[in-house]
């Protein structure tokens, strides 16, 4: 085989896979928004089939050995960057089973299926044993391939290559070192008085807010679609199509507000990849903290500011007249960045989120290390709150049952949320070096935002990592202190802590 039909065979093998991924992609979307809930368990059999013939093809022997060959060969630098993580994605499944793969898949639909009936009814005791058996037979499929790893180590490595334990046992050390002290200061201060935004917000005007949010945020809905679903999520399906969803509170104005804010985050960074890596592994593929980066620098280094709210909080106070009648925006800027301990990790402050991380990354890991009672799982987690916060959730919908990641399957996910955050104030501080951001978001001018973030981090899709991406946009290494630096000196502006 030589170069030019390598180059042929990786085309092909990559539209075949992406072909398998954009059907599954596409049934997963349905089943999480508009497909029928008693069709659940035929797409779930049907999906595992599919999964398992992906499996077949991308595993086939004479595949495997061709892209093995590629590794070898002179090629371009995106071509081989290609092949290598290639490689590493065949180095996990190549080693499961056929049956216990389509097991697997089946085992987690079902599961997310009941999840989001228990969630619903706030039932830990009907879910409980779906989700001892997730976890026994995610620990079943981490030994396929984990090798000298041990199985919560190679859950981290999968979402961010490179990370472990020890690596993000110093990263919390660190927040817990730094932020827990400070916390309580913010605690001991007079508090901000959110309860305005706890007032009913009716769904059909929530929904008029997301359309003059994605106006001024330049939605392109020929390439982007948004639903509604349990649990806010975003798919891509192509460099020109990515659908996103949301989810709506009405006793909470900024919960669909900045899920969707976040979920538009991860978008932009498929949407805006560099046309010429489409249908090549590198279009996606990047890692879960990279990505993170993306949706909470949008979320909340962006969304958060007055210059953000400076053209769009007219258009919400017109939406709720009688809500926000007395509300200034320098009032409602403060409320949006107002510190609290509060249960749901996708609604929580800025100063406050490590900490939710930091619980799930800790039951995780006695989870996996057998060191946990999973008999009282739903106790030893409104423990941690109780420990960190101060606050002890009353029921599983609030506590244990309240994200979708368990049931997916998706362990090691949670702390790349934390570190994404890290990466983001990096990023941030680099952009704010290049650019006015202020003056940018004051003008409505938000394509110079995104104009930043696609020249120097979208459109490398996952030819390039974190450590280059943080070293040729940042020119510096990773520093988890620039983070927990820039919460304090921005709450203790805030709460006058000085």
């Amino acid at each position: 085989m030589n170069k030019e039909e390598a180059l042929s065979f990786l085309k092909a093998y990559e539209e075949k896979t992406n072909a398998y991924h954009l059907a599954l992609s596409t049934m997963s979307f349905d089943m999480a928004t508009i497909a029928p809930k008693d069709g659940a368990d035929y797409r779930i059999k049907m999906m595992s089939i599919l999964e398992g013939e992906y499996l077949t093809y991308s595993t086939d022997p004479e595949n495997m050995k061709r892209i093995e060959a590629m590794a070898d060969m002179e090629l371009d630098e995106l071509s081989a960057k290609a092949v290598k993580q290639h490689l590493m994605q065949l180095k996990e499944i190549r080693m499961i089973p056929k049956d216990v793969y389509m097991d697997y898949q089946e085992l987690l639909g079902k599961s997310n299926v009941l999840w989001e009936e228990c969630k619903k009814n706030s039932d830990w005791e009907g879910y409980k044993k779906m989700l001892a058996d997730v976890i026994t037979a995610t620990r079943s499929y981490t030994d396929y391939y984990r090798g000298n790893l041990s199985c919560y180590d190679a859950l981290l490595d999968r979402n961010e290559p490179g990370m472990n334990i020890e690596k993000y046992d110093a990263f919390f050390k660190n927040i817990k070192d730094r932020l827990l002290p400070f916390i309580k200061k913010v605690q001991a201060a007079d508090q901000i008085d959110t309860s305005v935004l706890k007032q009913h917000y009716p769904q059909e005007d929530q929904e008029k807010v997301m359309e003059d949010l994605k106006k001024f945020m330049n939605f392109d809905p020929n390439r982007c679609y948004m639903g509604v679903s349990v649990h806010p999520f975003t798919s891509p399906f192509s460099l020109k199509d990515v659908r996103l969803t949301t989810a709506y509170r009405e006793n909470a104005l900024t919960s669909s507000i900045f899920s969707i804010i976040h979920e538009y985050g991860h978008a932009q960074y498929m949407l805006h990849v560099d046309e010429k890596l489409e249908g090549s592994i590198l279009a996606g593929n990047m890692s879960n903290g990279m990505h993170e980066s993306q949706s909470r620098l949008l979320e909340n280094f962006i969304a958060r500011t007055k210059a953000f709210w400076s053209c769009n909080y007219e258009t919400l106070k017109n939406r709720f007249p009688q809500q926000l009648k007395n509300v200034s925006i320098d009032e409602f800027v403060l409320m949006i960045n107002a510190s609290s301990a509060s249960f749901i990790r996708t609604e929580a402050d800025e100063l406050t989120y490590p900490l939710h991380i930091l619980i799930r990354y800790e039951l995780e890991k006695q989870l996996f290390n057998g060191e946990v009672d999973f008999e009282h799982l739903d106790q030893l987690w409104a423990d941690k709150y109780e420990e960190y916060l101060g606050i002890r959730p009353q029921n599983a919908a609030e506590g244990i049952l309240q994200d979708v990641h368990w049931p997916q399957g998706l362990f090691g996910y949670f702390p790349t949320y934390a570190l994404g955050t890290a990466y983001a104030a990096q990023f941030y501080q680099a952009m704010c070096r290049d650019i006015d951001v202020e003056a940018a978001l004051t003008n409505n001018e938000f394509s110079k935002i995104t104009d930043w973030l696609t020249k120097n981090i979208h459109q490398y899709g996952s030819s390039k990592n974190a450590d280059e991406l943080l070293r040729d946009v940042c020119h510096q290494e990773f520093d988890s202190n620039i983070y927990i630096d820039y919460l304090i000196k921005k709450y203790t502006q805030l709460y006058n802590l000085d």
